[in-house]
Parts: structure tokens; sequence; C-alpha cells
């Protein structure tokens, strides 16, 4: 396994993190920024930005509600919705371009044999 340690902190970080967490809150720590650090710890798990991101959109996107006065669920959620579905989108993007890059010399050739 490729970069145990990171890894390991992921571990670390997330059990800190759900032992931390408390749904019953209302607070900003418990709501916000412990789950911020629980994607932190997967995205040190998997080494997946794109995996971590869809998760983050979805959660978020779930959990909005921009017409409650809340800011958390008001603002905060949607913003990190919106943020982490353009990431997705901008590494979706990069890695299509990269593979038909990638393939393009190949297909020139076979095209003019």
């Amino acid at each position: 396994m490729k970069n145990l340690p990171g890894r390991f902190a992921g571990v670390v970080l997330l059990g800190v993190a759900v032992l931390l967490y408390d749904a019953a809150s209302g607070s900003p720590v418990h709501r916000l920024l412990v789950p911020i650090a629980m994607a932190i710890a997967a995205w040190l798990m998997v080494q997946n930005a794109a995996a971590v991101l869809l998760g983050a959109a979805l959660l978020t996107a779930i959990h909005s509600d921009p017409l409650d006065p809340d800011w958390i669920t008001g603002r905060a959620y949607p913003a990190l919705a919106i943020i982490s579905g353009g990431a997705l989108g901008y590494i979706a993007v990069h890695r299509f371009r990269g593979r038909i890059a990638s393939t393009r010399e190949a297909r020139w050739r076979h095209r003019h044999r």
C-alpha cells in the first residue's frame, strides 16, 4: 500500500471526528467543521479527490435548504455543494481531455496507414 502513514493519519482523524461528532448539537463546530474534517480524513484514506468530492457534493446538497435563515443550511451547505460539484466537474473534464489526448496520436497513425 502506498502512503501508509497518510492513510493511517486519515483513520486517526476520522476516529477523532466520529468521537467528537454530536448530531443533536446546533454548534457550527459539529454541523460544519467536524464533517469537513471527516471529508479530509476520507481523502487521506482513499487518496481519490473525485470520490470525496462526489460524496461531499451529494451530502451537502441533500442537507441544504437555501430558504432556511440558518447560515449553515441556508448558505454554507449550498456553497459547499456548488464548490464540490464544480471541482468534480473540473476533474471529470480534465481526465476526459487527458484520455482523448493520450489516444489521439495512435488514432491519427491508424487512420493514415
